[in-house]
């Protein structure tokens, strides 16, 4: 097995329970890792940390979608974890629920990777199945083991381990020792012992692989099965929106924006009145105390910049920046951010399951499909930029591609939207004086959502409309529709965040 980049993962990784294991206390002081540097690259080791979300896998396309999230990373798994997880699926492309333990690496530059700003390297697999792809809803887990003939699992409960075998009662078990190494876990109770090894591993009975085998030795019987560690991210602690509460130039203000799937965004805005210029990468913890925030998109454009930000407290510190392969250093000493309690929290609530905010992340799934309909439209794109999300409209438990154009006029702009079928997207409707946000319907017309569009502009009287699917796709003009009343309109809302393709968007 490939060994864990850094020793810090063991803890978080290899150590994650429902809560923190007693073990015999070492006499000898933790050495403290040496900080990592700019001018010195071997010393940056991103440290593993579990990723959850949607794969699909391909020739073509090698993909995770992170929970909650519509940034797309390229997922780079060992061949024959590759082959072993395609052998779940009926064809390529179908959408699977994974959890991979791994860091991340900036793109390349040719082949398929080279649309997509960042590799997700694995270096072991917690959970690959295609039997219930949509777990994103689910709550995080701690560790568990579990198996057939006959059916049993064994999971924690804080410093206990719950047994219990179908048809009986569960077992408390009260946990006397444990030994974790990177490829091993042994735990002792009084009445036997549950080992876990890291290898590949299939239940028999469903479409999944899982990274662990479990043996437990319990009385006078043994089991064998399979076992999942936890699957909570130990690095989310980062996560939240910082921003300079001073600064000795007065000329702009700079913010850092750490999302849950790893994504990251700096902002500069300007005091003289131009636009803000933004900056769009990933983040991952180096240990403890300090995180790499790396940028590949200034506006859109390539870019490859790197900071090391230290903590102290609610505090990130960056001294340097790495542009290409050549270190400056950062003006007046560096830049200090703050964590803004306030930002965060209505963060938060923008990303609760009922506000989709769009995306302006270049998505080579989303690309492909634009362009396919411009070409079948003999439309040049060239210059026009929009924004994106995915919405499974007709509820078959695949997402839709909905996209907002910035062809627009006195009375809104163009909506196209893209019908999700066996996994790639082909176009279905086109709307036009559409205004961002926009909420859904709580009924279905044959099978798909209605939609409600707010029209005003262009001598309309303002008003909320409802848009009704008429069994091959959307009627083009939202302002001919039925009013919509108040019972007919859901609290989902698309493109929550209010941005337009003019303020902020992919430009084809």
């Amino acid at each position: 097995m490939k060994a864990l980049r850094n020793p810090v993962a063991i803890v978080t990784l290899l150590a994650l329970q429902a809560c923190s294991i007693s073990t015999q206390p070492s006499s000898q002081p933790s050495p403290t890792a040496p900080a990592a540097s700019l001018d010195k690259p071997a010393s940056i080791t991103p440290q593993t940390f579990i990723m959850r979300g949607e794969i699909v896998l391909g020739h073509e396309v090698r993909t995770i979608t992170p929970c909650g999230s519509q940034q797309q990373y390229w997922l780079e798994l060992p061949n024959d974890r590759f082959q072993q997880a395609m052998s779940l699926v009926q064809r390529p492309y179908e959408p699977m629920y994974g959890e991979v333990i791994g860091h991340l690496e900036t793109g390349l530059t040719d082949g398929f990777v080279a649309d997509y700003a960042a590799r997700f390297v694995v270096d072991s697999i917690n959970l690959i199945t295609a039997e219930n792809p949509k777990r994103c809803q689910q709550d995080t887990k701690p560790t568990r083991a579990f198996g057939t003939e006959p059916f049993w699992s064994m999971s924690f409960e804080g410093n206990q381990l719950a047994f219990q075998k179908m048809g009986e009662e569960k077992q408390l078990l009260e946990l006397s020792s444990s030994r974790i190494e990177s490829d091993r876990r042994r735990y002792q109770f009084d009445r036997g012992s549950l080992e876990l090894n890291q290898r590949s591993c299939s239940d028999g009975m469903s479409d999944s692989l899982y990274g662990w085998s479990a043996t437990l030795e319990i009385d006078d019987g043994q089991y064998q099965g399979c076992a999942t560690l936890s699957n909570q991210d130990g690095t989310q602690d980062w996560t939240g929106y910082y921003q300079a509460s001073s600064t000795k130039s007065s000329d702009f203000s700079i913010s850092l924006q750490l999302k849950p799937d790893h994504t990251a965004t700096t902002s500069y805005s300007y005091n003289n009145g131009e636009s803000d210029s933004v900056e769009r990468g990933y983040w991952q913890q180096l240990n403890p105390e300090q995180i790499q925030v790396v940028m590949t998109h200034h506006q859109q454009q390539p870019l490859l910049s790197e900071r090391l930000f230290s903590r102290q407290g609610e505090q990130l510190t960056a001294t340097k920046e790495k542009v290409g392969n050549v270190i400056y250093p950062i003006a007046d000493g560096g830049v200090t951010l703050f964590k803004s309690a306030s930002e965060q929290a209505q963060t938060n609530k923008q990303e609760s399951p009922n506000q989709i905010p769009s995306s302006a992340e270049f998505n080579p799934k989303v690309d492909k499909a634009l362009r396919n309909y411009f070409t079948s439209t003999e439309t040049d794109p060239t210059g026009t930029r929009y924004r994106w999300l995915s919405y499974d409209l007709n509820g078959d438990g695949n997402k839709e591609l909905i996209t907002q154009l910035d062809w627009c006029g006195s009375g809104g702009c163009t909506l196209l939207i893209f019908e999700n079928h066996q996994n790639s997207w082909r176009f279905n409707s086109r709307i036009t004086l559409v205004s961002t946000p926009l909420n859904l319907g709580v009924n279905r017309s044959e099978g798909w959502q209605d939609m409600v569009f707010f029209v005003s502009g262009g001598g309309a009287v303002p008003n909320q409309h409802i848009v009704k699917f008429d069994g091959q796709q959307y009627p083009l003009n939202p302002s001919t529709a039925p009013i919509a009343s108040y019972d007919e309109i859901s609290q989902i809302q698309l493109f929550s965040d209010g941005l337009t393709p003019h303020q902020q968007g992919i430009t084809l």
